[in-house]
């Protein structure tokens, strides 16, 4: 009798427990992943976080948490991980009531890109281990590892003679900088005059001041290659030069604009940013060659210079512009060539393996590295 009292109190308990945990289990359960950083460069190690927090008294004693990220990204740890076309990963814990658990996993950043962890999947048991429940929650987790810098001799020497002769054109002098005075010569604009030190002298002097730059760029960069096949190498060094001139012009105070012929991942619009200086703006910048997937299709290279996008100010002049492209068809030079002789100040910058490097009117090649095939 006593046996079967405690089989009927047992199979109600059974019950009871699968019932309560089947409705309350997600209940005050919170699971996040995210990175130690959010900007990384090739070649950093990093670390992902897991935190299990159960804030009520029921305990959890089998919880899943899965997720997935890059497979470019190397893992220390690969128990409870798999890899396939991505890094699949499923934890295991076990979660008393009102107790939080963290763990760390620790990986090296080996490729550019955007990486963000958008879901995971949480499996929890009963206390019987009879019943699993389910549940797919959103999660807020993005990296963005920006692209490799060039550091070779000839990347340095090439970036400053491009951006030295702008710097050239750009120059003019600030009339709150005052220089010295020195004596008139024709040319000279009356506005700086002074009349005191003529005065005294008998001689026409002039107010002088300091030249400052005021050098406004656009990168044009076409993502469309000669080759007949994709090639993902050649790619990522063309991102690569970009970025060094990025970098190159932010160290000089340049103003700078980016127009790519390809879709914004995360806004599906055709990238072209706004005009700006400074750090924070490089990162924005940064971000967007982070987030180029070379998947997407590109889009018509040379909408960019007629008035579809109106890149192109015809009221400033002032503006220089460097069309980055290893593409080189007819109807691309016919459209660059047009615009340097209507007076604009336009660059062709093309990475390309010296093998390809044809000798071509006002075309800069940047030799590409052969190990980059």
């Amino acid at each position: 009798m006593h046996y079967i009292l405690a089989m009927m109190i047992a199979a109600v308990l059974y019950v009871l427990q699968k019932s309560y945990y089947k409705k309350h289990w997600q209940e005050c359960l919170y699971v996040k992943i995210s990175y130690s950083k959010t900007h990384a460069r090739i070649g950093d190690m990093m670390t992902i976080t897991e935190q299990v927090n159960n804030e009520k008294r029921l305990p959890i004693s089998v919880l899943y948490v899965k997720f997935s990220t890059s497979r470019s990204f190397l893992f220390e740890d690969m128990h409870n991980a798999s890899v396939s076309d991505r890094y699949h990963r499923n934890d295991i814990f076990s979660v008393a009531g009102q107790q939080q658990i963290t763990r760390t996993l620790q990986f090296q950043v080996t490729k550019r890109g955007y990486y963000a962890i958008e879901q995971l999947d949480l499996i929890a048991h009963d206390l019987f281990m009879s019943a699993s429940f389910a549940s797919r929650q959103a999660n807020h987790a993005a990296l963005y590892v920006y692209p490799a810098l060039l550091t070779d001799n000839r990347s340095f020497s090439l970036t400053n003679s491009i951006l030295g002769d702008m710097i050239q054109t750009n120059l003019y002098e600030d009339p709150l900088s005052f220089r010295g005075i020195r004596e008139y010569m024709n040319g000279d604009s009356m506005r700086c005059m002074n009349w005191k030190a003529t005065a005294k002298t008998n001689e026409l002097m002039v107010n002088t001041y300091f030249d400052i730059q005021n050098t406004q760029v656009v990168i044009l960069f076409n993502l469309k290659t000669n080759e007949h096949q994709r090639n993902d190498n050649l790619h990522e060094y063309m991102i690569s030069v970009v970025a060094t001139l990025l970098d190159q012009m932010t160290n000089k105070d340049f103003a700078m604009k980016l127009a790519i012929n390809t879709r914004d991942i995360l806004t599906g619009k055709t990238i072209i940013t706004d005009l700006g200086k400074g750090q924070e703006h490089y990162k924005v910048l940064l971000e967007i060659l982070a987030r180029l997937d070379l998947s997407e299709p590109t889009t018509c290279f040379e909408d960019f210079f007629n008035d579809t996008y109106a890149i192109f100010e015809k009221s400033n002049k002032n503006i220089s512009y460097i069309v980055v492209s290893n593409d080189r068809k007819e109807t691309l030079l016919i459209e660059f060539y047009n615009k340097k002789n209507e007076g604009y100040q336009i660059h062709f910058l093309c990475p390309e393996y010296i093998s390809s490097c044809l000798p071509m009117k006002d075309i800069q090649y940047w030799e590409v590295a052969s190990d980059e095939k």
